[in-house]
């Protein structure tokens, strides 16, 4: 089922017709896979154990190995992230921030696709 194309950080985005755009398969799980890392710990009311909180992971001593083990717990609560093989996650530091890099298996197409992102503070 189609959902409102609203990436982490962006406007909502808006068909050619005028209309408000919708993003499924690859986009949606892309949508969600960021939007769930990127959301602070609690940081939904009525749904406490959602989101990583990698943002406030950023700006003291950045752990890489607590924020790709983060990612990994995180990811399989995506229904639509396959559980084997399992996803490969890599996260790079650079200056005040990361690069997450995602490789996991779509549970609708049964193929690999990967995704990339940076997290700053």
């Amino acid at each position: 089922m189609p959902d409102m194309s609203h990436f982490f950080g962006s406007d909502l985005q808006v068909s050619a017709t005028g209309s408000l755009a919708t993003v499924d398969n690859l986009d949606l799980t892309t949508q969600r896979i960021i939007r769930r890392l990127m959301t602070a710990v609690n940081g939904y009311l009525w749904h406490v154990d959602y989101g990583a909180g990698i943002p406030q992971k950023i700006g003291t001593v950045t752990n890489i190995l607590a924020i790709r083990s983060l990612v990994n717990s995180q990811i399989f609560n995506e229904a639509s992230v396959a559980k084997t093989p399992p996803p490969k996650v890599d996260v790079t530091p650079f200056l005040n921030g990361v690069t997450c890099h995602i490789t996991y298996t779509s549970v609708q197409t049964g193929s690999q696709t990967s995704l990339s992102f940076d997290v700053t503070k």
